[in-house]
């Protein structure tokens, strides 16, 4: 679990740091006019439809393995909204959470205890 975990550290590092940098050369106000205008291109569409479906699961896996939908709702939300720097924080905090096992990282707390 340490090196998943050193692994999802240096995921967040390098995903917030693109961040950084993107809102400091483009601004904020760029990135959904960025990601629609990218549909017209056929790979860039195809890279952000991969990613919308990858955000909308990560969504739901985050909502199915939260015992309260006051957290899970929002949390999932964020993960739409933040991408990587929400999901992979989360999945670096849910890491700790638990039996420290990858069933319980996986289903939170429908984990067998």
């Amino acid at each position: 679990m340490q090196i998943f975990r050193g692994v999802v550290a240096i995921a967040w590092l390098l995903v917030v740091g693109i961040t950084i940098h993107a809102v400091l050369t483009l601004g904020v106000d760029q990135a959904g006019a960025t990601f629609i205008g990218d549909f017209g291109h056929p790979w860039r569409a195809q890279f952000n439809g991969d990613f919308s479906a990858h955000l909308l699961l990560m969504a739901a896996w985050i909502v199915y393995r939260e015992k309260s939908a006051m957290v899970g709702l929002p949390c999932g939300l964020l993960a739409i909204l933040g991408g990587g720097a929400f999901s992979l924080a989360y999945i670096f905090i849910a890491s700790f959470r638990g039996t420290g096992s990858a069933e319980s990282l996986l289903l939170g707390y429908r984990a067998a205890r």
